[in-house]
């Protein structure tokens, strides 16, 4: 009897320990996972910041706000992944921990005084195309049965120059009006921004950018358009990068392609009856066209 007591005592104690063994190795797994995940993380947020600040500098994307914010994140997520790494990461040596603070402390300079230049630098102003001080360089354009109308304004509310659409449109008809700019104009832009205000039956605004014609005289034609948006109540401003203006199959351009500001040739401003608008007359008034550095 005290043998078998004996046995099943030894067998307890054996199996408790086993227990510990299993724990401690599941709490050794779970923890090295932590650990893999929390060093990719950092690793992935370091070479995301330094990405983002390659590409603004070599101005390969025309988007600092996004860039700034995605840099922003990746960097938070590095410097919190690399003060785990230093000071309760397992199975680390101390050497490794003091190269993650002294690389993460180089990092900070860097990332800040990068930082600083988004503060100091001087906003780009934008560029005018076209004050709207004038009609005698813009043409017009109407479809059958369509009526069109021009004039230079001054709105009193804010003091804008502009210049003032007054139409009447069939189902299915539009108006235009339309000048050519210089080669130069628009270089260096990543958008273009207007602003408008309309009245009357609500129809689609349409702005256009016209590419220099080719060896045969044919001229691709870039657009954005907005539906129903000619009824306003106030002003409105748009700004429209380059990368929204879609390609008009049939007229030289392929789908996809993206125009080049310095090769904008003439800009077009329309106004047509599409699916959901209102026949009817109007009035639009179109503000100062800048470019966006």
């Amino acid at each position: 009897m005290e043998l078998i007591c004996g046995l099943a005592s030894l067998l307890l104690r054996r199996e408790g320990r086993d227990e510990i063994t299993v724990a401690k190795e599941g709490n050794m797994s779970r923890e090295n996972l932590t650990d893999t995940l929390i060093k990719l993380s950092g690793v992935l947020g370091f070479f995301t910041a330094l990405v983002s600040f390659v590409l603004q500098i070599s101005g390969w994307l025309h988007d600092p706000e996004t860039l700034h914010m995605v840099s922003g994140v990746a960097f938070a997520v590095y410097f919190g992944c690399t003060l785990w790494f230093a000071f309760k990461a397992q199975h680390v040596s101390l050497r490794w921990r003091w190269i993650s603070l002294a690389v993460l402390y180089a990092a900070t300079i860097f990332y800040f005084t990068w930082v600083g230049t988004w503060l100091v630098a001087p906003a780009a102003k934008p560029i005018v195309v076209d004050d709207m001080t004038g009609i005698s360089v813009w043409s017009i354009a109407k479809h059958t049965g369509a009526l069109l109308t021009i004039h230079r304004v001054t709105d009193p509310e804010n003091e804008t120059h502009a210049i003032q659409l007054d139409y009447t449109l069939a189902k299915g008809s539009w108006v235009a009006m339309y000048r050519e700019i210089s080669s130069a104009a628009l270089a260096g832009t990543r958008a273009v921004g207007f602003s408008f205000k309309g009245s009357g039956a609500p129809n689609t605004l349409e702005f256009k950018l016209f590419r220099k014609p080719d060896q045969h005289g044919k001229s691709a034609i870039f657009g954005v358009l907005w539906n129903s948006v000619t009824n306003t109540d106030d002003w409105r401003y748009v700004e429209v990068p380059y990368s929204l203006f879609v390609c008009w199959l049939g007229t030289g351009c392929k789908p996809g392609e993206v125009i080049r500001p310095e090769d904008v040739w003439k800009i077009d401003i329309a106004i047509s009856n599409r699916d959901h608008d209102t026949p009817g007359q109007g009035t639009l008034l179109v503000g100062p066209i800048v470019g966006i550095p």
